[in-house]
């Protein structure tokens, strides 16, 4: 395979990579060794680099990171995590020697099956997202904020006002999980992962970019080794740029 990168990967800013949504990106990419190179986006730069890249008139609710160039012909961009995916799996296919991803195809229905894990997830971290997650020197921080307390209020109160406090939602999460619980029961650790586990653990990931203490929390939810085992799955595929 080529060693000059073959796509173009965009990421959030940020002191370590956070967003679920771009971390499912880099699995996908590490885990089919594609060439790529990382280019970081402050908050206030995704949408002019979607009106650039994508469509001079793309609507603010679809102006979102990941995005890929895939940069030899056919030349195409595309956002939104599980469609990149779906678009890898068909420009780098597993008959040119590039691994196949399983379970791609089946993350939509997952991702909505789960929809109440993610409110969780976000009631509990929001405001560490803000405080900790974003680079601020690029106006991520000052852009998180404002978007998001027009509709929410204060992101200090999130938690409280919204997920009955810390350890409510914390409680809220044993429940949320177990179907990963369940999964992981049934298995070592060591096998190859599946989009589904790149799913489960972009969201791990995204709760230890905010807040490293939260993290080892959900690490030890069960205080067994549900989470050990999925991370450790997935850990080769961290790597690459923009990895940690």
């Amino acid at each position: 395979m080529a060693s000059e990168p073959l796509v173009r990967f965009y990421d959030l800013s940020g002191p370590k990579p956070w967003s679920p949504a771009c971390w499912r990106t880099r699995y996908a990419l590490n885990f089919k060794h594609i060439p790529y190179e990382c280019v970081k986006l402050p908050y206030p730069a995704v949408k002019p680099k979607c009106r650039e890249l994508l469509s001079p008139t793309i609507e603010d609710r679809d102006a979102t990171v990941p995005i890929i160039e895939i940069l030899q012909e056919p030349y195409v961009v595309l956002n939104d995590s599980t469609p990149i995916a779906e678009l890898l799996s068909e420009r780098f296919p597993e008959k040119d020697g590039y691994p196949e991803i399983k379970l791609v195809k089946e993350v939509e229905k997952y991702e909505e099956e789960t929809i109440f894990r993610q409110r969780a997830i976000f009631r509990w971290i929001c405001y560490d997202v803000w405080k900790n997650a974003l680079d601020d020197k690029d106006g991520s921080r000052e852009y998180f904020k404002t978007t998001r307390e027009v509709n929410l209020g204060s992101l200090e109160t999130i938690t409280e006002r919204r997920g009955g406090g810390d350890a409510a939602v914390y409680e809220d999460h044993k429940v949320q999980w177990l179907g990963l619980k369940e999964r992981m029961a049934k298995e070592d650790g060591t096998g190859e992962p599946s989009y589904i586990d790149f799913f489960d653990a972009s969201l791990f990931r995204y709760v230890e970019a905010a807040n490293a203490e939260k993290g080892v929390r959900l690490m030890n939810l069960y205080e067994d080794d549900t989470f050990t085992k999925l991370m450790n799955k997935v850990k080769p595929y961290e790597g690459g740029p923009g990895g940690i």
